[in-house]
């Protein structure tokens, strides 16, 4: 295939189970699949995939999963793609993706499918210092294309989708194959291989951490400064909304946010008035007022059976740690000068933590750094480490 003249004909809607069986064999016998999903986030409390694209070797496809059932549920994955998901997985099928961690957690949350063998564009770019990484920044530099934006907020659960946003979708696997296509030829050129390979080694071990957590209720702005009883004020607030977002099939946030239950928290209201002051949208305030009130009233009760987090302990770096980190970011700072390459390329955020906290004894354990950069590094680390 010419990759500088992408596909143009219509894409092939997936809408039955006979069609997906009949799709692997497509996507077995093609040279490269490139891949992107489409989700509901900002307008359901369980967001879910609602649309895939895909490009197979040219050939242009849209998975509807809506449309094939067996919708994916907490603690339930969906086997409505399980005929093409030994394909996905397969490490030797090479994968474009771009800015592939939500997608690869999304897919394993929703089907089970553990993506292997991708190549992600926005990774390549990152180690390679570009500026701008994102899709339409690739796109207009590599493929000389500007692409839309203004369905980077689409509903992709509404159904029938809109004409003009499945243009948009389509085009994130349209000009996919030509973008990762030249930044591999980047990437071997700059000698950054080992490294972008670790980096996609990462990506490809996202998992999927959303959804409600009582834990969470700490993240809140503001949570630490609160008292013992606004604090449990504060979860019990948290937890009923997560309960009204559920029944309303709507983002928490969306319904109450996290500033304005705070706010109920430090200074408890008593009134829907209050209620209303505080910053609670009129009509909730209306529909679910006196739930909120009694949330505030009797805190335990409203919790409704889910414990009071303990609040996180975190222990502070030991002077040794904040030495040791201070004269790794020093080293790297330098390193990528000279080198003329990203920090990340020198060394990855999470090899640098890991370096603090545990210093150079066994170089090998070290997360996300690699045979190469043991062999550029090994004893530099360990003399600055102390090892």
């Amino acid at each position: 295939m010419n990759h500088s003249n992408p596909p143009c004909e219509a894409p092939l809607w997936i809408v039955s189970g006979e069609m997906v069986t009949k799709l692997a064999k497509i996507l077995n016998d093609a040279p490269w699949i490139a891949i992107d999903t489409e989700s509901n986030s900002m307008f359901a409390y369980r967001e879910r995939v609602c649309l895939i694209q895909l490009n197979a070797g040219g050939r242009l496809f849209l998975i509807d999963p809506i449309a094939l059932g067996d919708a994916p549920a907490e603690g339930h994955v969906s086997r409505s793609l399980e005929a093409i998901r030994p394909v996905l997985e397969d490490r030797s099928k090479l994968k474009f993706i771009h800015g592939g961690e939500y997608d690869v957690a999304t897919l394993s949350r929703d089907f089970g499918i553990c993506l292997a063998g991708i190549f992600d564009s926005q990774q390549a770019a990152s180690l390679l210092g570009w500026e701008k990484t994102g899709y339409g920044a690739l796109a207009e530099r590599i493929c000389g294309v500007k692409l839309a934006k203004e369905y980077t907020q689409y509903n992709w659960g509404k159904r029938p989708v809109d004409e003009r946003a499945v243009e948009y979708a389509v085009d994130d696997v349209r000009f996919l194959p030509q973008i990762c296509m030249q930044m591999r030829e980047e990437i071997r050129r700059a000698d950054l291989e080992e490294e972008l390979d670790i980096a996609l080694r990462a990506v490809e071990g996202m998992r999927w951490h959303g959804g409600f957590s009582p834990e969470g209720v700490w993240k809140i702005r503001g949570a630490n400064k609160l008292s013992d009883r606004q604090m449990h004020i504060l979860f019990a607030l948290y937890c009923v909304r997560d309960r009204l977002a559920a029944r309303s099939d709507r983002p928490a946030g969306q319904l109450i946010n996290e500033r304005v239950l705070a706010a109920l928290a430090q200074h408890p209201a008593k009134t829907i008035h209050d209620l209303k002051n505080a910053g609670v949208k009129a009509a909730i305030a209306e529909l679910e007022g006196q739930r909120l009130l009694m949330a505030i009233q009797n805190p335990k009760a409203a919790a409704e059976g889910h414990v009071f987090p303990e609040k996180p302990r975190h222990a502070p770096p030991d002077k040794a740690e904040r030495e040791r980190e201070v004269r790794l970011r020093e080293w790297r700072q330098k390193e990528s000068e000279r080198r003329g390459v990203p920090l990340a390329a020198v060394l990855p955020s999470h090899a640098l933590l890991w370096l603090k906290s545990h210093g150079a004894g066994d170089l090998a354990a070290v997360p996300q750094l690699g045979p190469k950069r043991i062999r550029l590094y090994g004893e530099t680390l360990k003399k600055i480490c102390g090892a």
